[in-house]
């Protein structure tokens, strides 16, 4: 384990830690928890205002006073010689870079491109960074604080897209703790002795609730998104693989153009091969439709068809009546009426339709 924190000088509370080299997520931990149990909140504000005049040449940004506890104290904790993990750098990184940028004395003439990723990313940790800082409450109130994770995110308006690092990121926290509980590591034990298992139970418990708050949101976000509106098709299109008789020789007739059955009220059809006159009626004012070879939208108890005895005379009738004359053509043949199916094939003679 890397000794770079003096674990006696922050069990006997008194005493500031003292840092050389890189800190595990632990180390970090433990130490943030020292300074949380030890110094208060202007504490933090002074240390980071020291560090942006000590560490970074720079104004202190006027954003100082709004960042958590947690953010000053990681000032301190690299002031003094800590080096943060790559994941604790780019968060401690970003936030640094946000404060400049807010501040018109940092401004560049120039402003440099930011692209969407690096925005979702800076605003999962400055969410990050929030939720971190009511760990610190939790600590310094002794779990009597009233947080909540979930109202935080919605508050500082949390999408679905960065949800995913904020989750993933108190996954690794949670594990941390649910790893001081079960380890046998008597370091890791010794660094921990200041917290109860009572304690560590309610951190966990806190990691729990943000993820369950994360996942949440990313769940609300899905429900309320739009559904995308699809383009409505042409009529050239809804007809162009349908199947179907463009002409029947032997009775001289021929098909009508299949874009008319779209919208229509109505639409007769005859079967060269069985000899069935058939009309499909449509289910609402929308009227006909066609997928494929198929008619859509029809009235199945009122689409049906009958054998025709002599096909010549009665399709006759069906080409040259007017509405009235049609509602009575299939019920003057005496035959089985059957019902229709929808398909259109090439045995189909397209008759006529009524609008």
């Amino acid at each position: 384990m890397n000794r770079s924190i003096d674990i006696k000088a922050i069990l006997s509370n008194n005493k500031e830690p003292k840092f050389a080299g890189e800190l595990s997520q632990t180390q970090l931990t433990q130490a943030l928890s020292w300074y949380a149990q030890n110094r208060d909140s202007k504490d933090a504000t002074k240390y980071a205002i020291e560090y942006f005049k000590k560490k970074l040449k720079s104004q202190a940004p006027d954003g100082l006073k709004s960042q958590p506890s947690t953010f000053g104290f990681v000032c301190r904790i690299v002031s003094l010689g800590g080096v943060l993990s790559d994941s604790n750098a780019t968060w401690f990184n970003d936030i640094i870079k946000k404060l400049q940028e807010e501040t018109p004395v940092a401004k560049k003439a120039t402003a440099a491109v930011v692209s969407i990723q690096d925005h979702i990313k800076r605003k999962a940790s400055d969410c990050i960074g929030e939720l971190e800082g009511q760990i610190d409450e939790l600590i310094t109130s002794e779990f009597k604080a009233n947080v909540s994770p979930y109202a935080t995110m919605t508050g500082m308006d949390v999408k679905n897209a960065h949800t995913k690092f904020v989750i993933d990121h108190f996954k690794t926290r949670r594990a941390e703790y649910d790893d001081v509980l079960t380890t046998t590591d008597i370091d890791i034990k010794e660094a921990y002795s200041n917290f109860t298992k009572t304690q560590l139970k309610k951190l966990i418990a806190y990691c729990d609730q943000v993820i369950v708050d994360g996942m949440k949101l990313a769940g609300e976000a899905v429900k309320t998104r739009k559904p995308r509106k699809r383009k409505a098709k042409s009529a050239d299109q809804l007809i162009a693989k349908m199947n179907y008789a463009k002409d029947f020789a032997e009775l001289k007739l021929v098909s009508i153009d299949p874009k008319t059955i779209i919208g229509a009220s109505s639409l007769w059809v005859y079967n060269i091969k069985t000899r069935k006159l058939g009309v499909y009626q449509a289910a609402d004012a929308a009227g006909l439709n066609v997928k494929g070879s198929s008619i859509q939208n029809f009235a199945e108890s009122k689409s049906v068809s009958k054998k025709l005895r002599k096909p010549n005379v009665t399709i006759s009738e069906v080409l040259k009546g007017g509405k009235v004359a049609l509602r009575n053509i299939l019920n003057d043949i005496r035959a089985v009426e059957s019902a229709l199916t929808g398909r259109i094939n090439n045995d189909t003679i397209l008759l006529r339709t009524v609008k």
